[in-house]
């Protein structure tokens, strides 16, 4: 089974994830998948790149196949074990939005369920801040007007995904201090 993780960056996905599997212990066996982590496996591969910055640098025909590549490989991945893609809907550009998951990336995946995760934007600007706090990644923050349309546009292209692949929607929402709210509702669309 291939259950898609979305929600935009800094809104807590693998944090809701982890305490899925640590509340429903032994009830759920999915092992999470980063697909940006295979991408960049599968461009080393073909030693077209050393690090994950170097993908966005590649000619855009090379990154299209090497996200089908990944997509092939995430759905062989599912169909031997129960597998949790973390990914995004959409992924914010200069020009403009662009999508997590193309047509062609669907259609190989095929998904059995889309989770989107949401969170009240001053939330994720918090969790985004720390982020930063910890070095650990490079987020925007302070822009709520900007989560809010991400948050939005997100929704609308997850449906879009959805009207494709006929797979169902799952919206599930954490405010802060929620977390476990949280978590058990993804643990009821893994069971």
């Amino acid at each position: 089974m291939l259950v898609v993780m979305t929600g935009v960056p800094g809104v807590g996905k693998s944090t809701v994830v982890k305490k899925a599997f640590e509340r429903a212990g032994e009830r759920v066996k999915y092992e999470m998948v980063n697909y940006g982590d295979v991408m960049l496996g599968i461009a080393q591969e073909k030693k077209l790149v050393s690090h994950r910055d170097e993908m966005r640098k590649l000619p855009v025909d090379k990154q299209r196949d090497i996200q089908k590549s990944a997509a092939i490989k995430i759905r062989r991945m599912a169909d031997e074990r129960n597998i949790i893609l973390d990914t995004h809907s959409t992924i914010e550009t200069p020009k403009g939005f662009i999508p997590g998951m193309p047509e062609w990336v669907l259609r190989e995946l095929r998904p059995e369920c889309i989770v989107v995760l949401e969170a009240p934007p001053e939330d994720i600007n918090k969790f985004r801040k720390k982020d930063l706090a910890g070095d650990f990644r490079r987020r925007e923050v302070d822009n709520l007007e900007g989560i809010r349309l991400h948050q939005e546009v997100n929704r609308i292209v997850a449906l879009s995904y959805s009207v494709i692949t006929g797979t169902p929607i799952k919206i599930i929402h954490k405010p802060e201090g929620h977390l476990e709210e949280a978590a058990d509702l993804l643990i009821g669309v893994l069971t």
